[in-house]
């Protein structure tokens, strides 16, 4: 095997096994919260909400920790023990504040090990290989969990399952204290200042605020969308393996697209963001959980268009030492999104009675973030 290859195996094991976890908390933690703890949507948001706001601290210190210091390693074992350790800790004690306790330490853990492992696999494997490749390994994980999901909760129940992924969690941790500590020493960079993130190029704050709008509707969204799915008369299994034709189709596109989106990031990125409107207006016009079924690909491909001509276009378009912070903001920007998105959907699904008034609204939101990106390229003519 090259051995290029080799020393992306751990970050691939990483975020196979980080993704494992987030996958099941997604997809099953609001059914949990909502019909085994019994709180209501509002609290279900601000699981997702409190989540992303320590994601969005900690997706961006630990980029600048690693461009001044080079300790890819360290931050990334300590973030596995820490997602373990709230993975262990879930089934404990049955209260809504607790959880989002829970969650907080699980968002502070993942916003470090996500970007981290897409400069690692870009710095061996090149920008859209790289990233392609850990992307992959990461749906493969997320969809691991939708396929398997209701299973493991028939065989385990609820409380086996957290400690289920607590356990997978742990092997990465294992591996990374037998490698050689010096593998990823030169994955680092100048003493950069967050300041830096103002002087870096006006189109990458158009992406920036594009991918944050996405994520304002998307994580409304997603942070109900097994709840969704139970109203349209899915149960826990159907629910899985909905979320899982996302998360196949993408292990399908990642790699071919990562290669293809080098040189086209922002057009790659517009494409991704038309799909994704393009996805939530089905959503809306669905009556039957069934009919989810085919957007899930949709959904597929815009989000690897999306999530791959975003990340290309920052390393193309950052100097090395700027990279880690750069994909760093990217996650943090995503973070601080979802915070929004989650937060205000579950008053408007609380008091509303209806999953469907934020779908719709999410629509226009898309779009906009569509529009911003269109007018500004034209403009400027920087792809």
């Amino acid at each position: 095997m090259d051995a290029k290859y080799v020393k992306v195996i751990p970050i691939l094991l990483t975020i196979y096994a980080t993704w494992f976890t987030i996958g099941i908390y997604a997809i099953y933690l609001q059914l949990y919260a909502y019909y085994i703890v019994g709180v209501s949507n509002v609290i279900v948001g601000f699981l997702t909400t409190f989540y992303f706001l320590m994601n969005s601290i900690s997706s961006i210190s630990g980029g600048i920790v690693v461009d001044k210091y080079g300790w890819v390693r360290g931050v990334l074992v300590f973030s596995l023990i820490i997602l373990s350790i709230a993975d262990f800790a879930t089934p404990i004690y049955k209260d809504g504040v607790y959880l989002i306790m829970v969650r907080m330490l699980q968002g502070f853990s993942t916003g470090a090990i996500i970007p981290l492992s897409n400069l690692i696999g870009s710095k061996f494997l090149g920008a859209g290989e790289g990233i392609g490749t850990v992307s992959m390994f990461g749906s493969m994980g997320f969809a691991t969990s939708g396929l398997l999901g209701g299973i493991i909760i028939s065989l385990l129940g609820y409380d086996g399952t957290f400690l289920l992924c607590g356990l997978i969690t742990l092997v990465p941790v294992v591996l990374f204290l037998f490698i050689d500590r010096e593998m990823y020493s030169d994955i680092r960079g100048s003493r950069i200042q967050l300041g830096e993130l103002l002087k870096f190029p006006l189109t990458i704050w158009i992406i920036y605020l594009a991918y944050a709008l996405r994520f304002i509707a998307a994580g409304g969204i997603w942070s109900f969308f097994s709840l969704y799915l139970f109203s349209l008369g899915a149960d826990e299994y159907w629910v899985g393996i909905i979320n899982s034709v996302n998360t196949v189709t993408q292990i399908i596109l990642f790699r071919s697209i990562g290669k293809y989106s080098e040189g086209r990031g922002v057009k790659v990125f517009m494409s991704g963001l038309l799909l994704t409107a393009l996805v939530f207006l089905g959503y809306f016009i669905v009556e039957n959980y069934l009919e989810v079924l085919p957007l899930q690909i949709i959904l597929a491909l815009s989000w690897v268009l999306l999530y791959l001509g975003a990340n290309v276009y920052i390393i193309e378009h950052t100097s090395e030492s700027q990279r880690a912070t750069g994909l760093g903001a990217l996650q943090m920007f995503n973070a601080l999104s979802w915070i929004i998105g989650s937060s205000v959907n579950g008053f408007i699904s609380e008091y509303s009675g209806s999953y469907k008034t934020y779908i719709l609204a999410s629509v226009f939101i898309t779009l906009a973030a569509l529009i911003i990106v269109f007018v500004f390229t034209r403009r400027n003519r920087e792809y």
